[in-house]
């Protein structure tokens, strides 16, 4: 395996875990009614969590250094569905939502107790054979009006999801 040169080694990353605002981006892939715009089903994979083992969450990692929003989510989604998932994301795409994750609980954001994280998060229609590879166990399906409920759901994500409908263009 080639190792990417934008990481760090486990120590050089463990300080800056514990030093500085990590920035990543989520995914809220859906699928969407024959109008284009009304969110049908949201996919969620299955994956262990650092608070509370296996939960149902976003795709969505780290993004590299001088990668776009549009770039990294892109290479979060074939990264974690795999070579088949079909998606288009505008170049100058930018975020639905704003997640804030904290590594302690706050009044605002959500926590992920191994990084203080800013994320941008969008909302993507995709087709295509989804097969959940890396740190996906599975991958879901869930009707829009029928998501699982808040203590299934990683990092809290279940209010991140729904702030990235509500607020997404394509609505």
């Amino acid at each position: 395996m080639i190792e990417n040169p934008n990481w760090l080694s486990a120590a050089d990353w463990k300080w800056v875990q514990d030093t500085l605002p990590i920035v990543c981006v989520d995914v809220v892939p859906v699928q969407v009614g024959g109008d284009g715009k009304s969110v049908q089903k949201i996919g969620l994979i299955f994956r262990d969590t650092p608070l509370h083992g296996r939960r149902w969450c976003l795709v969505g990692g780290r993004m590299w250094r001088n990668e776009s929003l549009a770039e990294a989510a892109a290479r979060q989604l074939r990264e974690t569905l795999g070579p088949g998932v079909r998606f288009e994301i505008d170049p100058d795409r930018q975020p639905d939502f704003v997640i804030q994750y904290f590594t302690t609980k706050r009044k605002v954001g959500f926590v992920d107790p191994r990084q203080h994280a800013i994320t941008p998060a969008i909302v993507v229609p995709i087709a295509g054979e989804i097969t959940a590879t890396g740190e996906a166990e599975s991958f879901r399906w869930f009707d829009a009006a029928a998501l699982p409920p808040a203590g299934e759901w990683g990092f809290g994500q279940n209010g991140a999801v729904l702030e990235c409908i509500s607020r997404w263009p394509g609505k």
